[in-house]
């Protein structure tokens, strides 16, 4: 299937990348956009850099959203920072150059799936306000986007991991499952070209000053969202005199077991799948008259699936992609009159709309996975999660499995694109290294924490524990479900964030801002 006829095939709200923007903001896009020359960089250490190293900025190119007006270059960082012979990768960056008096550079992290470059160009306009001030950069961490970029096979891998049932909890479907999640891992080592064992948030906040030195700041200015924030603290770990003003939005908490993370995405998922029940029934559904019945129907369709797929094709749509395509509840509705047209149709019988949903989450075209989807940024996000947090034994799988499902009966199953950090990470090749989930911060600039109160994904206990740990840290509630409530959460929110990084403003302690 081409990406032309994918696009025809569905409504303008639900093409692939309208729908992975919408739920994960991420991207497996292997962009030509960082085409500047790069300066060598001495210097190895984590504190200092012996000679700044340089940007060449040219107007960017080839990115999948329109880049007029923005800046595109790369700087050099050296591969492993332990061993200057292992030579450097290049960090693909992007700029979008202040509008009024110019008071510095602000970097900008957007969490999980990285592509900072990408997400810069499609998102600049919301932070006008900051533009005005500032130079925005951001970039795609070693892993991701332009910089190293992890691949984790050809699509008959993904497609091979889609294709076998979910879940661990017979041993047929164990066996099955989890030789197609060591194929998976074995091809991200086999394509990482060494960076796999370099590539966790410790030696990404080194790639960060690096790029603090290539732009000339002697301080670092920051904002950076979810996994971002994470980011943020072990910079300022490492770095404590290098903070300049930075904000961690939809706070989480580095110290969090990969099991501890799982659970909360599984509760996410669940709460937006049972908004989407509630609001099938009230609109009238076509799967049912009430919630449970409506449940009943597709949980039904996903076991049917496990034993009879339908084809589609020479494809079958089985039980993982059918979960694949479920993930669009939490696109909100403008998603859901489509979910439940297509879960309709798969009822009766005819796979081929949802199967194309689920092509449209996960990014798939032609038989590759190379675009904005849920199942792209899991090379990324396994390369970040597995190096650093506390992972488990491929024997504990069984046990977590049925914690999870628990939570969630559909979400809860280990399959491509729900909890699929924890037999991945279960079964990777690099050990586990502390110091990405090390947050101690003990300089004196103040940094500032958000969380929003209902955000499933970002408790605000995880962003109280991530801003103590930050010393000087100040935490800012917002009373809304955001997922970074930032600039979305209204005047108040805004006000903080822009009187604090404009001004240097800091909030009180105790601030809390209403929901929007």
């Amino acid at each position: 299937m081409t990406r032309r006829s994918l696009h025809r095939s569905l409504p303008s709200a639900l093409t692939g990348a309208a729908l992975a923007m919408a739920l994960v903001a991420s991207s497996a896009f292997t962009p030509a956009y960082a085409i500047a020359p790069t300066a060598a960089v001495a210097g190895t250490t984590a504190g200092t850099v012996a000679v700044a190293p340089a940007i060449s900025w040219e107007a960017c190119a080839g990115l999948p959203v329109s880049p007029a007006g923005l800046d595109c270059g790369k700087v050099a960082v050296p591969r492993d920072y332990g061993d200057p012979r292992a030579g450097t990768i290049d960090v693909a960056v992007i700029r979008a150059k202040a509008t009024g008096t110019r008071i510095g550079s602000l970097v900008m992290n957007f969490g999980g799936g990285g592509n900072g470059v990408i997400n810069l160009a499609a998102s600049h306009q919301k932070y006008a306000a900051l533009r005005e001030h500032y130079d925005l950069v951001s970039f795609d961490p070693r892993g991701s986007g332009g910089t190293s970029p992890l691949v984790c096979g050809s699509g008959a891998v993904a497609d091979r991991l889609f294709a076998v049932n979910p879940g661990v909890r017979n041993p047929d479907d164990r066996k099955a499952f989890l030789q197609a999640t060591a194929d998976f891992v074995r091809a991200c080592e086999k394509g990482s070209g060494g960076i796999l064992p370099h590539a966790g948030m410790g030696d990404t906040a080194r790639d960060m000053d690096r790029l603090r030195a290539a732009l000339g700041e002697d301080r670092l200015d920051y904002y950076g969202m979810s996994l971002g924030s994470v980011l943020g603290g072990v910079y300022a770990t490492l770095y404590p005199q290098r903070v300049g003003r930075m904000v961690l939005d939809a706070g989480l908490n580095p110290r969090q077991s990969l099991v501890e993370v799982v659970k909360q995405l599984t509760r996410t998922s669940q709460l937006a799948y049972e908004r989407f029940l509630a609001w099938c029934v009230k609109k009238g559904c076509d799967l049912g008259k009430d919630t449970k019945v409506v449940n009943g129907a597709i949980e039904g369709l996903v076991e049917r699936l496990k034993s009879k797929p339908l084809k589609v094709g020479d494809r079958p749509l089985g039980a993982s992609l059918a979960i694949t395509a479920l993930q669009a509840a939490g696109g909100g509705e403008p998603f859901w009159r489509e979910l439940e047209a297509r879960l309709a149709q798969a009822i009766k019988g005819d796979g081929d709309p949802l199967l194309k949903l689920a092509d449209a989450i996960t990014g798939r075209q032609d038989g590759a996975y190379p675009s904005l989807g849920v199942f792209g940024s899991a090379p990324y996000n396994s390369a970040v999660y597995c190096r650093d947090r506390e992972r488990p034994a491929v024997r504990d799988l069984p046990r977590i499995e049925a914690e999870l499902t628990r939570i969630s009966p559909i979400f809860g199953q280990l399959s491509p694109t729900t909890a699929f950090l924890i037999p991945t990470c279960a079964q990777w090749p690099v050990p586990v290294d502390p110091e990405g989930r090390t947050v101690r911060h003990t300089g004196l600039a103040p940094i500032v924490v958000i969380s929003s109160e209902k955000d499933t994904a970002a408790p605000t206990k995880e962003a109280a524990s991530l801003t103590r740990q930050l010393t000087n840290g100040v935490l800012v509630t917002y009373g809304g479900d955001l997922h970074a409530a930032y600039p979305a959460g209204g005047p108040c929110v805004i006000g903080v964030v822009e009187d604090y990084m404009v001004t240097g403003k800091v909030p009180a302690k105790g601030t809390s801002c209403p929901a929007a």
